[in-house]
């Protein structure tokens, strides 16, 4: 019990750090220059519950909706990923949204199947953190990734950025906002 009660305290101490100290986009952990707009997102291989791996060069060919989240099953993405599922107007029926974060693709599922999410695709940077590293969007020595919302489209070319300085929300209106304005570009 007692160290049930330790594990609570120091799960909520570094989640508070997290809120508290606040990794802007002009860190060292940002690399702006990878993830700037008019730029191609950084290649990468990530893992799939139930499928073999991908990577972001086979994503080519629609527009997507990227949202990176450090961490499902905690409120912040939780809700992030709540609101693009059911917030989205029917744009998920012609854009991919995706979710990637550092929890296991087994993970991803779990929570992915208790939340009843199931019209987003959700792609793991587990184990070998390779989006992290190639994006600039690994917390060094954390384990996660930061939390930003990408609008990219079909030749995977990044036509919106938003870098979430500290615990809040992105915009996700604006996100689906420019998701809306690339696909009427395209037609």
């Amino acid at each position: 019990m007692k160290n049930i009660l330790c594990l609570k305290i120091s799960f909520l101490l570094i989640i508070s750090l997290f809120f508290v100290c606040p990794v802007n986009a002009s860190s060292k952990n940002i690399k702006s220059e990878v993830l700037k707009i008019g730029k191609v997102i950084p290649n990468a291989e990530l893992s799939r519950f139930g499928k073999s791996s991908i990577e972001i060069d086979d994503l080519k060919g629609k527009v997507k909706i990227i949202s990176v989240v450090p961490k499902l099953n905690t409120p912040v993405c939780d809700k992030q990923t709540h609101q693009l599922s059911e917030k989205n107007g029917g744009l998920d029926k012609t854009v991919d949204i995706i979710t990637i974060s550092t929890n296991t693709a087994q993970g991803q599922h779990s929570f992915a199947k208790k939340a009843n999410i199931t019209n987003l695709t959700f792609l793991s940077d587990n184990p070998d953190f390779n989006f992290g590293k190639n994006t600039g969007l690994l917390i060094d020595g954390m384990g996660i990734l930061k939390r930003t919302v990408l609008v990219v489209d079909e030749k995977n070319i990044i036509r919106y950025v938003d870098f979430v300085p500290g615990g809040g929300l992105p915009d996700i209106r604006s996100a689906l906002k420019a998701a809306k304005e690339v696909l009427l570009e395209n037609s």
